[in-house]
């Protein structure tokens, strides 16, 4: 994007068919992007959260204690 254009006086850039065109698709674009951005802020607070609860990191995985070590019942 070239900002240059958006302070000059003459406004021919409006007067360009596909004007509204580009308008959409720059919008759309920062959508999309604030949308990413978004995304990785809530990932992040996401994460400071666990960490607050005692999880180091999102890879460790907690086991299970009640479950007996010998075989399970056997199923008929």
């Amino acid at each position: 994007m070239k900002l240059p254009l958006l302070f000059r006086r003459d406004r021919s850039i409006l007067k360009r068919p596909d004007a509204q065109d580009q308008v959409e698709k720059v919008l759309a674009e920062s959508l999309r992007t604030m949308g990413q951005i978004c995304a990785k802020v809530a990932d992040l607070i996401e994460a400071q959260r666990l960490e607050r609860q005692g999880y180091s990191q999102q890879q460790d995985f907690l086991r299970r204690v009640d479950q007996e070590k010998g075989p399970g019942p056997k199923k008929e």
